[in-house]
């Protein structure tokens, strides 16, 4: 069963906070760059076209991010769309 809904990307941010203290987040054309733990994910997209000032984010996109960086069950307790 796939991923439906999204999440305001500031909820990501703040997820990550709590989640991977010490993460770096860098923007690129189309996508930002999460790193964290020595690991680097390279494409969580930046959001809809248009201002981009809290897009949201595809929950799919942040599952796959937050499996990656070994922080899933803690995302799931931040943000309950992953549960």
């Amino acid at each position: 069963m796939g991923s439906s809904g999204t999440v305001a990307l500031a909820d990501v941010w703040a997820m990550l906070e709590h989640c991977a203290p010490g993460y770096w987040k860098k923007s690129t054309d189309h996508h930002w760059r999460i790193g964290f733990d020595e690991r680097l994910y390279p494409s969580l997209p930046l959001g809809a076209h248009g201002t981009r000032k809290n897009p949201e984010i595809q929950i799919g996109h942040v599952r796959k991010m937050a499996r990656f960086l070994g922080i899933l069950e803690c995302a799931k307790q931040q943000l309950p769309q992953l549960a």
